[in-house]
Formats: C-alpha cells, sequence, structure tokens
C-alpha cells in the first residue's frame, strides 16, 4: 500500500505539472534593434539603440571587423553583457585596435534571435576634432565635471551642463552666484560631491549640485588662480596671487600654508602622489601631503600657467606635463626632474589636461595634442576658434574647453 501510494503521488504530481505547462507560454527571440550606433572613446565605446518595452537585450563585443551572437566567444577579447539597455559604456579596451559591436533581444526569458548588423569602432582618446557650442555672455577662465559640468569665468559667472556624449550635446544654463559683488573666477575643481571654484579676492563658492552656490571663507584676500584635488583622501589645495596656498581637508576650512616664495602661482595638479604647482618666473614647487613645500628646478624663468598628470594607458608610464607662455612645455617622469621641450608654437599655452592623451590650449585657439606628453610627440589641431582658450575639463566621453568672449568647445 504504502508503495501504491509513492505511485500515487508521483502520478499526481505529474499530472499537475502538464496541467501548468499546457498554461505556460515558452520565450522567444525578438527582432534585433535597427538602429544601433556606436560613439568611440577613450578605451571605451559606448553603444546606443532604441529598445522596444518587453524585450530584453544583450551585446556581444570582440576585438574583430565582424561579431555575432554566435561567435563572439571564438574572437580574440569576446564578452556578451546580458539585460543591458541605451546607452551602455563598454569598456576596457585598446586605443587604436578595432573592435565590432551586435546587440540582440528576447522576449520572457527567451532564446535570444540574430543580432543586429555588426557595427565597428576603433577606441582613441578624445582631442583630434572639435565642435564649437553656442556662445556664453562671458569671459569663461576654468571649468569641471562632477556629474555635470561646470564652467566659471569674469564678473562672477557660473554656468553648469549635463553630461554629454555623441547624442546629447552639451546644453549650458547660467547658475545664480550668491554673492553681492561679482569677482572673476579663475578655477574650477570637483571631488567627494563637491564642486569648488575660486577666484579674484580669494572668493570662493561651494555647491552639491552645481546649481545652488553658497559663499566659503578662503581666509585670504589674494586672488586664486587654480585647483586641485586627490581623488582618494578627498584633499584639495588652491593656489594663487604672492605665492598663496591654502589647504583643506573637506573644502569647508581652509588653513593657509608657508609656499616658500612670493611668486604668483597659476596652477596646480596631483599625481602620483604629490602635488606640483606652477607659477610665475618659472616657479615650481611639489608637495607629499599639500603642506609642506619643496622648490623644484623648471629649467624655465617662462610664466607657468598650468599643469596635468597622466598615465600612458599603452606604456602604462607616469608623466607629468606644464605648459606656459610663449609655447613653453616642460615634461617630467617623476614630477622632479623636468626636461624643457622644444616649442611647437609661439603662442601662450594656458591649460593642458590628460584624458588619454595630453591635450593643451591656449591664445588665438591654439591646441595641441600628445599621446605621451613628450618631446616631438605633439601634433597641432585644429580647434575652430581664434578666441584665447583657457580651460580644458572631460568626462568619461571626451573634452570641454573653454575661452575668451564665451567660447566653449567640445571633442568626443
Amino acid at each position: 500500500m504504502k508503495r501504491l501510494s509513492g505511485y500515487v503521488a508521483v502520478l499526481l504530481a505529474v499530472l499537475l505539472l502538464a496541467g501548468c505547462l499546457s498554461d505556460y507560454k515558452l520565450g522567444s527571440a525578438a527582432d534585433p534593434p535597427r538602429d544601433i550606433k556606436v560613439q568611440p572613446g577613450n578605451s571605451s565605446a559606448t553603444v546606443t539603440w532604441t529598445g522596444t518595452p518587453g524585450v530584453r537585450y544583450w551585446l556581444f563585443s570582440a576585438q574583430a571587423n565582424d561579431v555575432t551572437p554566435d561567435n563572439w566567444n571564438t574572437l580574440t577579447g569576446g564578452r556578451a553583457l546580458i539585460n543591458v539597455s541605451s546607452p551602455i559604456l563598454v569598456t576596457g579596451l585598446t586605443n587604436g585596435l578595432t573592435y565590432s559591436f551586435t546587440v540582440n533581444g528576447r522576449i520572457d526569458n527567451g532564446q535570444g534571435g540574430a543580432g543586429a548588423s555588426s557595427i565597428s569602432a576603433v577606441p582613441r582618446p578624445a582631442g583630434a576634432t572639435w565642435t564649437r557650442g553656442t556662445q556664453l555672455a562671458n569671459d569663461l577662465r576654468g571649468g569641471t565635471f562632477g556629474t555635470l559640468f561646470v564652467a566659471v569665468g569674469a564678473h562672477g559667472a557660473l554656468y553648469s551642463s549635463p553630461d554629454f556624449n555623441a547624442w546629447t550635446p552639451m546644453t549650458w544654463t547660467t547658475r545664480t552666484n550668491p554673492l553681492p559683488t561679482l569677482p572673476d573666477l579663475n578655477a574650477a575643481v570637483y571631488n567627494n560631491a563637491k564642486y569648488l571654484t575660486v577666484g579674484a579676492g580669494g572668493v570662493m563658492l561651494s555647491s552639491s549640485d552645481a546649481m545652488t552656490w553658497t559663499a566659503i571663507n578662503s581666509g585670504t584676500t589674494n586672488n586664486l588662480y587654480g585647483l586641485a584635488t586627490n581623488p582618494s583622501s578627498g584633499w584639495f589645495v588652491a593656489v594663487g596671487e604672492k605665492g598663496t596656498i591654502i589647504v583643506s581637508g573637506n573644502g569647508t576650512t581652509w588653513t593657509t600654508v608657508n609656499s616658500g616664495t612670493t611668486n604668483d602661482l597659476f596652477g596646480v595638479t596631483y599625481g602620483n602622489g604629490a602635488y606640483v604647482a606652477v607659477g610665475a618666473n618659472g616657479t615650481m614647487l611639489s608637495s607629499v601631503d599639500g603642506t609642506s613645500w619643496v622648490t623644484l628646478v623648471s629649467n624655465t624663468s617662462r610664466k607657468l600657467n598650468s599643469i596635468a598628470y597622466g598615465v600612458n594607458a599603452t606604456t602604462a608610464l607616469f608623466q607629468y606635463v606644464a605648459v606656459g607662455d610663449a609655447g613653453t612645455m616642460l615634461s617630467s617622469a617623476n614630477g622632479s626632474t623636468w626636461v624643457v621641450q622644444t616649442p611647437l608654437i609661439p603662442n601662450n599655452l594656458n591649460a593642458v589636461t590628460f584624458n588619454g592623451q595630453f591635450v593643451a590650449i591656449g591664445d588665438s585657439g591654439a591646441l595641441l595634442t600628445s599621446v605621451d606628453g613628450s618631446s616631438g610627440s605633439w601634433q597641432a589641431q585644429a580647434s575652430g576658434t581664434t578666441n584665447n582658450l583657457t580651460a580644458i575639463f572631460h568626462n568619461l566621453y571626451g573634452l570641454s574647453a573653454v575661452g575668451m568672449a564665451g567660447t566653449n568647445l567640445t571633442s568626443l
């Protein structure tokens, strides 16, 4: 009887399961998107398409000229990203190599169907081609990117823009400066969910969203020209007139430290465990903690306006680059020993940044790029403007450069 009862229980279970399955609809393949697009970036690519409600999409990519949902795992660097939505940023790619991408879809967890026509792209850093945005009302002198772009300038000008990519252009919106008077703003930086901007007379403003700004006591009345931050520690450093250096661990409470110079300081950066500041008469200073500074030999007496730090993704080599008047360019592999490069152009160079490659900008629309910042590797690029360019900054996708007469440019 017990054995018979067991058979009955199994039979009932099978019948019940069969009844359930009769009502269950197996998933199915969905048509692939017809408008897949790929925008190459620095060691990355952004893939977009128009999705259909109820369809789940998988993205396939490989280092090849053609990829499909069937061959991706047989190709170099092949990968599948499941249940993704548009747009998606694919990272970890090697600049200069060809990658292909396709997308397929499925309904109710069904098996995926054919992929969209494979589309190829070659990842590369931004900086070769530039698009000019709508002219803004003020001379622009500084900027940064956090979750939004920020540009600052003459007469207290404050602007912000949402993130941009190949399909969403940069759109600047004027923001209210809370000060009763509107001194010039010269630089901006972002870290730890905080935007900071500094300017004439020691003015300093802070914002958590790049839209509403609050005045902060910087502790100095000297003009401030440059800002830098350590992304790991959240430590901020601002530099300025008469060798002024002020530091803060939270961006709110600031302390003046001894720089050891009375020369104006115009730029500062952080990289490879050290801050390096540059200024008038070839002045160059270094600090591992932002508070104790030592003088470096720059090997130039030219005014230095800006400095940047980068790591070449191909060679894995560290490099600092400083730029200044009359096309001055310096480079250093360690931040201590500096090499003066032969100027490529006579224009004053006002700013430099690194986003997969070094990009320097200057007077009369001067724009130069270099994969590693070394002598002989710089190339002149067409900026599309003859206005002086004064600041350059970037997001994951590309670069933004700003300058006099409200000039603003983007490059992807």
